[in-house]
């Protein structure tokens, strides 16, 4: 059905959002934050170890992502990208350096390849897949996400 939302029983958001995909059980999403048309997020029932996820503050999980891991404010999951807690994400070391910066009580292993589940509940990530080689990657998102105050 177009435009239908789904958001499960234990599940919700902390104020205003715009949901236009599914949040699963158990599943958080912050105020501000935008669920594209047909983006998921995973809850405890379906695929999480149990664990809940919850999305921060003025994120974005463009149309058709999926989101497994749980992320801080102000992130963002390009429009057809998945992100399970194991799935490989390059990072350069310039964009680690400014995901440090932005999380600064976090302390981040200096390599290139990481499972996505490393930067659980950090703010300013950007993932992104790259259009020549299929590679998931990951940057310093520096895209303020807010809702239209006409619609909310």
């Amino acid at each position: 059905m177009p435009g239908a939302s789904y958001i499960n029983f234990n599940a919700g958001t902390l104020g205003p959002v715009m949901v236009e995909g599914r949040i699963s059980s158990s599943a958080i999403v912050g105020t501000g934050s935008d669920v594209g048309g047909g983006a998921s997020i995973l809850g405890v029932l379906s695929g999480t170890d149990g664990n809940p996820i919850s999305i921060g503050e003025n994120t974005l999980l463009g149309a058709n992502s999926t989101c497994g891991i749980p992320l801080g404010d102000a992130c963002i999951i390009d429009g057809g990208v998945a992100i399970f807690a194991g799935t490989k994400v390059k990072v350069n070391p310039d964009e680690l350096a400014k995901i440090e910066a932005a999380n600064p009580n976090v302390a981040l292993e200096h390599k290139t390849t990481f499972r996505a589940d490393s930067f659980a509940g950090l703010n300013g990530l950007h993932f992104r897949q790259d259009s020549t080689s299929g590679e998931i990657v990951l940057k310093r998102s520096t895209r303020e996400v807010k809702l239209n105050a006409e619609l909310h």
